[in-house]
């Protein structure tokens, strides 16, 4: 058994009358031979076992009065002290309480101003968020704005563009067209010295009129040729048939 339990038991035994634990005493004389003295035994009892604390050798005393006195004087200044103690004791808990109390009225009050300056800050973040919230939107508002603003813009440049595109198209296509009137008028104007030139040639018939019209055929059209230059006055008396028109 450990020190500690023992002397917990011990002191139980001589002094606690309250304890759930019983203890049982035992008074045993001396033999008659032995001198006069008294042996008293402690036991600790649990479950119907018995443990033995201790025991103690109790002399004869001659003057027993005295020694009841000195017990009695004993017991009331230990009784006193023990008095002057708990006093000190209360007073040490009457000061305990009203620190207590002192600090839990600090707290509830600490806990009304915390409440309080949590209500207060709540409120002005709620404004807080409010207006952040409202910028945010107004932001939002504006970027789209912005976006819409810029779509509309680039489809404008774009319709803008294609109308450019199709103006310089069709500007494009009335140059080739141009173009392609001013290449065919040379032409007609080559054209028309030559269909012009048989009625100049009219009026100075020479024999190699028939063979210059005649240019799709050249082999049959030899001996024509020579028949040709064999009689050219006849081609000179013979009118041409497109300045025979002109003149009509």
């Amino acid at each position: 058994m450990q020190k500690e339990k023992y002397v917990q038991d011990l002191r139980q035994a001589l002094t606690d009358t309250n304890s759930s634990v019983t203890y049982s005493f035992s008074l045993t004389p001396s033999p008659p031979n032995c001198s006069s003295t008294i042996t008293l035994a402690y036991e600790k009892v649990q479950k119907d076992i018995s443990f033995r604390l201790g025991s103690v050798s109790l002399n004869v005393v001659p003057e027993p009065a005295e020694a009841v006195r000195g017990l009695l004087t004993h017991s009331l200044e230990r009784g006193n002290t023990l008095e002057r103690h708990n006093q000190a004791l209360d007073e040490e808990n009457q000061r305990l309480r009203q620190e207590q109390q002192r600090i839990t009225a600090e707290l509830k009050r600490y806990a009304a101003g915390k409440e309080a300056l949590e209500a207060e800050l709540y409120s002005r973040f709620v404004l807080v968020l409010n207006e952040k919230k409202a910028k945010i939107r107004s932001l939002q508002e504006t970027v789209t704005d912005l976006q819409e603003a810029r779509s509309s813009e680039g489809k404008k440049k774009g319709n803008s563009g294609k109308l450019d595109q199709t103006a310089d198209q069709e500007e494009a296509a009335e140059e080739d067209e141009y173009g392609g009137s001013t290449d065919e008028e040379p032409g007609e104007e080559q054209t028309n010295p030559a269909l012009a030139q048989p009625t100049q040639d009219s009026f100075t018939p020479s024999p190699l009129d028939d063979s210059l019209n005649d240019i799709t055929d050249v082999a049959p059209c030899r001996k024509r040729r020579l028949r040709h230059l064999g009689a050219p006055e006849a081609e000179v008396k013979r009118p041409h048939p497109q300045t025979s028109q002109k003149k009509r």
